[in-house]
């Protein structure tokens, strides 16, 4: 952030932006609900959720710490900061691997009918998945400016209660920040943002808990509850007040992630949609510093 009045300007120039792009999509009817989002039938029960969050909590909670420990004693016996840093990555990397793998077997357990339905709506099987990335293309041109907008917002309101210099970054921008000069590790850290990352979150989040929410409440329900515990999902205390733009912006991107699975009926949508906007704020982030900021 620079002075006051080139941020309250950038944030206002934000703002009209997200404006504009909101109300032609919604002249081009992108937010109406298809009939068939109403009546979605999964047979999905709440131990499905319970064990599918479990193997991802109980993943993150052993199996880093065993990696960790096994590759810190192995490969990595220096204490340099490189060392460090590529132990971090590689730790990062094959966690996020073993908790997709294990989360993949968990569902290849599960009853087809739940699986298939949680992946695609029985109305939309045959269609082809470009539709489904094309969509995703579109909403990310509308949903981008107001993630952007409410992120900028937030870090401005916190600057000028708070009076701080320095917002506390995510701790995932931060540590993509510090492969920047180390291309191995670049490259790995780059995969758990982009392609594990999309596929863990909108499994566990769209697929599964806004899947069985939506049973029991409706669509609009189901997203809004989903889109809160998502965002609150990447609170950290590390991050200190940094957490409020961060949690504000994941929200609202998690409310779109929603409404594109309930739109498309596919998972692929809203995981094509959130892996869009990691890559966008990577090269952001690289290209450009981080400027605009925005949530990854």
């Amino acid at each position: 952030m620079t002075d006051g009045g080139s941020d309250s300007g950038l944030i206002f120039l934000f703002g009209i932006l997200a404006l504009l792009v909101l109300v032609v999509g919604w002249k081009s009817h992108f937010f109406s609900f298809p009939a068939e989002a109403k009546t979605w039938p999964v047979p999905l029960r709440w131990f499905h959720v319970v064990g599918i969050f479990a193997i991802y909590f109980g993943a993150a909670a052993f199996i880093a710490p065993f990696l960790a420990a096994s590759m810190r004693k192995s490969l990595f016996p220096g204490i340099s900061p490189i060392e460090v840093l590529g132990f971090a990555s590689w730790v990062n990397f094959l966690n996020s691997l073993l908790i997709l793998v294990l989360l993949s077997l968990f569902i290849l357990a599960i009853p087809s009918q739940i699986r298939k339905s949680v992946w695609r709506r029985t109305s939309e099987v045959g269609r082809p998945y470009s539709d489904d990335v094309s969509f995703a293309a579109f909403a990310w041109v509308v949903s981008f400016p107001l993630v952007l907008f409410c992120s900028q917002l937030f870090d401005w309101i916190i600057t000028a209660l708070f009076h701080v210099k320095e917002i506390p970054e995510q701790l995932a921008v931060h540590f993509l920040k510090m492969t920047f000069g180390h291309p191995l590790y670049l490259i790995l850290t780059t995969l758990t943002i982009i392609i594990f990352a999309p596929l863990i979150e909108e499994t566990l989040f769209r697929g599964f808990l806004q899947t069985f929410i939506r049973q029991h409440l409706g669509s609009k329900q189901a997203i809004g509850i989903t889109s809160l515990l998502f965002a609150l999902f990447h609170y950290s205390p590390e991050q200190g007040l940094g957490n409020i733009p961060i949690v504000v912006s994941l929200f609202v991107l998690a409310l779109f992630l929603g409404f594109v699975y309930e739109k498309k009926g596919s998972l692929f949508a809203p995981i094509s949609l959130h892996a869009s906007f990691n890559l966008i704020s990577v090269l952001n982030l690289y290209f450009l510093g981080g400027f605009p900021k925005g949530p990854i």
